[in-house]
Formats: C-alpha cells, sequence, structure tokens
C-alpha cells in the first residue's frame, strides 16, 4: 500500500513538472521525459490535417476516458491509475490529464496493463512493439491486435469520402514458448493450428461444423478454443 501510494505521488509530480514544462523540440507537441514516456498536447486527430471534416470513431481502445488500470512497469514497479487509454494507432499507453495534454508512457518500460479489467501486453512483432489484448488463457493464450487505418475524407467525389475515418481490424495470435503465432480465422487453418496428440484436425472441424460456430464472433472463438484446450 505503502509502495503505491509513493508511485502515486511520483505520477502526479511528474504531471505537474510536465504540464509546466516548456521544449525547444522541433515538434513542439513533443517533449519527451527520459525512462517514463512523453508528454503531448491532447488531439484525438492524431495530428491529421484536414480538420474541415467530421472524423468518424477513434484510435484509441476504450470510448471514453473514465478509466482506472495498474501499470506493471521494469523498473518502477507497480501502481495505479486513472484516465488511461490504449492507442491502437500508436500501439502506445496513454494518460490524460489537464483535460488538455496526454501522456504517453515509455513501452519498453511496460510489462503488463490492466484496465477496466481488460489485461494488454507490449510485445515484439516484426522489430517493433506492438500492443495485444490478452483474449484468453488456458493452457496457452490467445492475445488481439487490432490493425488501424486512417482513412482521410476527400472532397473529390469519385472517393466517395466525405468524412475522416478510422478504421480497425483484429488479428488473432496464439502465444505460446515466447512466440506468437498468427491464427488463421477459417475452420481449416484453425484446426491445422491447434490440432494435438490429445485433439485430431477433424475432431475440431466436426466440432466447428455441429456446433455452428462462426470463429469472427468473438463468443463462438471461446468456445473453439476452450473445446481445444481439453
Amino acid at each position: 500500500m505503502k509502495k503505491t501510494v509513493i508511485l502515486l505521488i511520483s505520477m502526479i509530480s511528474i504531471f505537474t513538472t510536465l504540464a509546466q514544462e516548456t521544449t525547444t523540440d522541433k515538434n513542439p507537441r513533443n517533449n519527451i521525459r527520459q525512462g517514463f514516456g512523453t508528454h503531448n498536447s491532447f488531439d484525438l486527430g492524431l495530428g491529421f490535417v484536414n480538420p474541415n471534416f467530421r472524423t468518424d470513431g477513434s484510435a484509441y481502445y476504450f470510448e471514453d476516458w473514465n478509466t482506472e488500470g495498474v501499470i506493471y512497469t521494469k523498473e518502477n514497479g507497480n501502481f495505479k491509475i486513472k484516465n488511461i487509454n490504449i492507442n491502437l494507432y500508436n500501439n502506445t499507453l496513454d494518460a490524460l490529464y489537464d483535460e488538455n495534454s496526454v501522456y504517453t508512457f515509455d513501452g519498453d518500460n511496460l510489462l503488463k496493463i490492466e484496465i477496466n479489467g481488460k489485461v494488454f501486453r507490449l510485445m515484439n512483432m516484426d522489430g517493433e512493439l506492438k500492443m495485444f489484448e490478452l483474449f484468453y488463457r488456458g493452457p496457452f493464450s490467445v492475445y488481439r491486435h487490432y490493425d488501424v487505418l486512417y482513412s482521410e475524407a476527400s472532397i473529390n467525389p469519385m472517393h466517395a469520402r466525405s468524412s475522416n475515418k478510422y478504421i480497425k481490424k483484429e488479428k488473432y495470435y496464439l502465444y505460446s514458448n515466447r512466440e506468437l503465432t498468427k491464427i488463421k480465422m477459417s475452420k481449416k487453418g484453425f484446426s491445422k493450428l491447434f490440432q494435438s496428440d490429445k485433439i485430431s484436425q477433424s475432431t475440431i472441424n466436426e466440432y466447428i461444423e455441429k456446433s455452428k460456430l462462426s470463429l469472427k464472433d468473438d463468443e463462438d472463438l471461446i468456445k473453439a478454443l476452450k473445446f481445444v484446450s481439453r
């Protein structure tokens, strides 16, 4: 308890200091604080440059910032913090304060993030740190990663894009032996990946067919994962 209070006081001190600092960096939106993260001006548009159009969707995981979480770090222990969110576009953990500023945590120092009952981890994929949400935990773990695309509005009527839009695409990964393996969301691909000495590919296929499961549905996917975990 004492450790948590000390860490919370430290974070408040950091935020207060950051709010008072000025920077001569070429990019006035950013102010790097070594060992913790980056201080940015809050901008839901993430700096894209067509403000005359409406923006649909968000780059963030949670719809609002009314959140509570626990951050587990490599060097600074773990601490509780409010008003945090997962930036799916940048694969970062952000904290909102002052209503006008966002603090982006240093991903290299993060072990695990828990927000409103959800668990997230930063893991290396293709040489970059990517944010993953824990989707299923059993004898193995399955994580979900969001690829976020930003589609910019166009005044050209041929493009039929009257608004900016964030497009989120979900991908699922098996995490085993400290390695990530992409799960193909087809019956054949799923059964081939999860077949084992205990359960055959044909048995998995038969269960999916008889149960009329759609692997693109979260509840059905969890049912299939529980079946292959027996």
